[in-house]
């Protein structure tokens, strides 16, 4: 056995251990929360943009062979000590694993087989003799007349419609996918009655949802929906499911201090562990009518140890856009391991770079200003230029902020300026 049939073996023991739907239908929230609970478990970062990669939702190189720390924290979610343990185990056992370059001759075989199908299939279409109907089958070719959503934007408790007309369609396999995981349902993903035509479904939680039609895995029509907040929602959450969002888990009501704050003992008397390991979260999603790739972002926070904070010390900001999803992670200096931002497509990583400027002053308040204009970016901290670059795929408007401080922390203001239409969101709470 080679080490990419080690490899391809551990990731399938992952997906079995976790009991979700097959990895080629989960979406970013689904890595993210992967990425915490193998790097909470194994205390090694290993990022959502790895866990794509190794899963094969972003296309890399023949086989991608990662780093052995990241390795060793795939296996230990697994119950093994390190790699070279799990290998050594496997090889014990003498597991029955097909050899890749085996399967791979094979799938070779095959895709010969079906390039000589493939052409005379594209002829035929050339000429007009494929069906009507079988054509209405291929990726992102369905009409809003076959499928569609009603009412895209609207605040929470938020029903949204979605309509279809799917009768003529062969397939058993349809599905929507609502792009919400329920604490106790699970995955929203619910199979379609072709003899009906409409499917309501309530969003009671604010957030940027994607509702996707789909036919087994493959994605026949994707529909954006924002579900806007009646102001700022905060939520308490333990480090191995940070993403988790929902009633029981809100915090209902904030320290009388003129910032955005939950003191340890405010959390106690609402009923949460303040005993163990957890984050806060401050969500807020709207029509912002500001350029994501065009604007100024301005804030003042503050995380120490005499407010409730947890070493390390983080400022996590996400802005979420129409087309993409941005972060900056900054830390308590010497964590920087953990810092990060993601820009467009641009990501870069403390785990692989050295982000050591990503910290800030434990002891007072920050500053932060991000400048992101015409896609080139600029991070200061306390009036110091930090970090810059550019990226190239666009965002779109935003949509939504998140903030996350581990343990708890606070927000003096944030605003944000559309640097080309000069629309500004501002709150001092």
């Amino acid at each position: 056995m080679i080490e990419q049939e080690y490899l391809t073996y551990c990731l399938k023991k992952i997906e079995e251990k976790l009991q979700w739907q097959p990895s080629h239908l989960w979406k970013e929230s689904d890595f993210v929360k992967l990425s915490q609970i193998i790097s909470n478990q194994s205390n090694i970062s290993i990022s959502p943009h790895t866990l794509k990669r190794l899963f094969g939702k972003i296309k890399y190189k023949t086989y991608y062979n990662p780093q052995l720390a990241t390795k060793d924290a795939l296996v230990k979610f697994l119950d093994h000590d390190n790699w070279q343990h799990f290998v050594s185990k496997i090889k014990s056992e003498k597991r029955d694993i097909i050899p890749i370059e085996k399967d791979y001759k094979i799938k070779k075989n095959l895709f010969s087989r079906f390039t000589l199908v493939a052409g005379v299939v594209l002829l035929l279409i050339l000429v007009g003799v494929v069906l009507p109907s079988q054509r209405s089958k291929n990726n992102f070719m369905i009409s809003d007349d076959i499928f569609d959503v009603i009412n895209s934007v609207g605040s929470v408790p938020f029903t949204v419609s979605a309509k279809y007309n799917l009768s003529n369609f062969k397939s058993d396999s349809l599905n929507i996918d609502f792009d919400f995981s329920h604490p106790i349902r699970g995955k929203q993903i619910i199979k379609i009655d072709k003899n009906r035509s409409t499917h309501n479904f309530t969003y009671q939680i604010p957030g940027y949802y994607s509702i996707d039609l789909l036919d087994q895995a493959r994605v026949l029509s994707s529909k954006k929906i924002l579900a806007k907040s009646n102001g700022w929602d905060s939520y308490v959450a333990d480090e191995t499911n940070r993403a988790n969002y929902w009633i029981d888990n809100q915090i209902n009501s904030k320290d009388t201090t003129g910032y955005l704050y939950f003191s340890p003992k405010l959390l106690h008397a609402n009923g949460f562990d303040i005993n163990t390991v957890f984050y806060v979260t401050n969500r807020l999603y709207a029509d912002f009518e500001i350029d994501g790739d065009n604007f100024e972002l301005k804030t003042r926070f503050k995380n120490t140890k005499s407010l409730g904070g947890i070493t390390c010390y983080d400022f996590i900001l996400t802005l979420i856009c129409e087309k993409k999803s941005n972060y900056l992670k900054l830390m308590e200096s010497g964590c920087s391991q953990f810092s990060g931002v993601k820009m467009g497509d641009k990501i870069i990583e403390g785990t692989y770079e050295n982000l050591s400027s990503f910290s800030f002053d434990i002891e007072g308040w920050n500053t932060l200003q991000l400048i992101v204009e015409n896609k080139h970016v600029q991070i200061t901290i306390n009036d110091e230029l930090i970090y810059h670059f550019d990226y190239t795929e666009p965002n779109g408007k935003i949509v939504g902020i998140e903030n996350i401080f581990k343990g708890t922390g606070m927000l003096d203001f944030i605003r944000i300026q559309d640097l080309k239409t000069g629309k500004t969101f501002v709150d001092e709470f």
